[in-house]
């Protein structure tokens, strides 16, 4: 009998004697779980939460962390199984949401099965492929051909990286879904400036370094909610002149940031100043505005390009004093 199988026996007869002699209130569940790509290494312990819908338990396995010398493989042949017993709460059909983790407790991965059909005194038996966490920048190392790398926040912040199927929009496209962009990028929401009945979501490519974009610059940083993470995204080019909607997704608008770096982004409701109103930052002024200091004063003026000069009547595209700007100037 291989070592699975007799593992496997040994917790049926375990869990058959369990539900003869506890409390009819109890439900076990024995897992099974496995990688679904390449093999997962250096787990210390896999977090387990267990969920119906209304309400969740999280449980450890093994109740404390192995030690360097006894570390768990997780691959797609031969499973990790052990098994679990369920609160009294739970009398319904569950999921499992399986997260291995490594000696400091940081996630390898994730995975989720079910629903499993929850049986009161009864013994479940669950299986649960678990994605390897993977590197944006290599997608197909990890997650292979045609699929996508992309940023996941777990239910406390927790940033992971999974596997997902690649869609075949470019970054700056409209997204809906996790799965519509190419290798690489991932579709991600402009919170500030969605609705529930509009949300803003384009396709982001992931980046290390300002080679890595496509188009772009590499500069801007990447949180789960208040969590920060080591992930950049490239910045979308955009034309910050006229209504500043040139080179942006529905619904966003085109903006300047240090390094003369343009990228895409909401409308901010400080954003209200039209020409000539007062300013502190390019902050206070409306989309095509930025805040210009003239001797002292400051107030919103008309972005210009100063390649291809375009102002109102009886202004002219100014080359600004500030040397952080040598591509767009003020129509003054």
């Amino acid at each position: 009998m291989s070592p699975a199988k007799a593992m496997r026996t040994a917790l049926v007869l375990l869990l058959s004697a369990l539900a003869a002699t506890c409390s009819e209130d109890k439900s076990f569940v024995v897992v099974s779980v496995f990688s679904s790509a390449h093999p997962i290494v250096g787990v210390a312990q896999l977090r387990v939460t267990v969920n119906d819908g209304q309400y969740n338990q999280q449980i450890l396995y093994p109740d404390k962390p192995r030690a360097a010398t006894a570390l768990l493989q997780l691959n797609d042949a031969t499973p990790v199984t052990f098994s679990v017993s369920l609160r009294t709460m739970f009398k319904a059909d569950v999921t499992l949401d399986v997260e291995p983790l490594d000696m400091e407790q940081a996630s390898l991965g994730r995975g989720t099965g079910g629903p499993f059909p929850l049986r009161v005194g009864q013994v479940t038996y669950a299986t649960v492929y678990v994605s390897p966490a993977c590197d944006p920048m290599t997608p197909a190392t990890v997650c292979g051909a045609d699929k996508t790398c992309a940023l996941v926040c777990d239910q406390n912040s927790r940033p992971e990286m999974l596997c997902f199927p690649a869609g075949q929009m470019n970054p700056g496209d409209p997204c809906t879904d996790i799965t519509d962009c190419l290798p690489g990028s991932e579709c991600f929401e402009f919170k500030p400036c969605s609705t529930a009945a509009q949300p803003r979501k384009t396709c982001r490519q992931f980046c290390n370094i300002g080679s890595d974009c496509i188009v772009g610059s590499c500069n801007t940083s990447v949180s789960c909610n208040t969590t920060s993470t080591s992930l950049h995204l490239c910045s979308r080019p955009c034309d910050p002149t006229g209504d500043a909607t040139v080179g942006c997704a529905p619904g966003l608008l085109c903006f300047i940031y240090t390094g003369e770096v343009t990228d895409c982004a909401c409308g901010d409701a400080n954003r209200v100043g039209a020409v000539g109103a007062s300013c502190a930052t390019d902050e206070n002024c409306q989309p095509g505005l930025m805040c210009v200091d003239r001797g002292g004063t400051k107030s919103c003026q008309t972005i210009c390009q100063l390649s291809t000069p375009k102002c109102p009547t009886g202004t002219t595209c100014t080359r600004l004093t500030n040397p952080d700007y040598q591509v767009f100037g003020a129509c003054l």
